[in-house]
């Protein structure tokens, strides 16, 4: 009798550890069921807008400094003028852009910007030429997830062209996840 609690007990265990395991999955699973539902407030469960409006801060403003060549040290007396000028730009684009429509764009699409109808074309829209180049862009995207440490999770799509979205993920209890960080390519990342 002992024997099966034993074996009952592990068996509860190592189940509770695997779902936990799975959860980021299941998590961005539940993300892209609201984004295919349009259904923003599902989808705003599972992020957290003040560290994702962060983490795009950062990496745009780096991505700033690093375009304009200002590093802080011997630079014109104006360039400090320039750089906070630059950071209330940055700020307002970005506390504007994380929305939950916003950031729902950003998931399903991997770039900025609001979503939109695709334009209506009259007939066929495939020829035998072309028909790669109208396969949707989800197609071609390879998903990876990877684990940083038990409460950190990335979770990366990889275009056809190499470019690499990855989409950090914050532990949020033993099975919830919130996003809470992006890298996106173009913008600079954290030293």
């Amino acid at each position: 009798m002992k024997r099966k609690t034993a074996l009952g007990t592990l068996a509860l265990l190592v189940t509770a550890l695997a779902s936990s395991y799975a959860s980021p999955y299941w998590t961005l699973r539940q993300m892209h069921a609201a984004i295919k539902a349009h259904d923003a407030q599902a989808f705003s469960r599972y992020v957290d807008y003040p560290a994702l409006r962060e983490s795009l801060k950062a990496q745009a403003l780096l991505s700033l400094q690093q375009r304009l060549g200002l590093s802080g040290a011997g630079e014109a007396p104006l360039a400090g003028v320039g750089r906070l000028l630059g950071m209330a730009m940055v700020g307002t684009v970005i506390d504007a852009m994380v929305s939950p429509a916003g950031a729902m764009a950003l998931m399903a699409r991997g770039e900025a910007g609001a979503p939109t109808e695709p334009p209506a074309q009259p007939g066929p829209a495939v020829t035998p030429d072309d028909g790669q180049a109208t396969r949707p862009a989800r197609e071609s995207l390879r998903y990876d997830v990877s684990y940083r440490a038990w409460d950190r999770v990335d979770a990366s799509a990889t275009r056809a062209d190499g470019e690499r979205i990855v989409v950090e993920l914050r532990r949020d209890g033993l099975w919830s996840w919130q996003w809470s960080g992006v890298r996106l390519p173009g913008l600079a990342t954290r030293p």
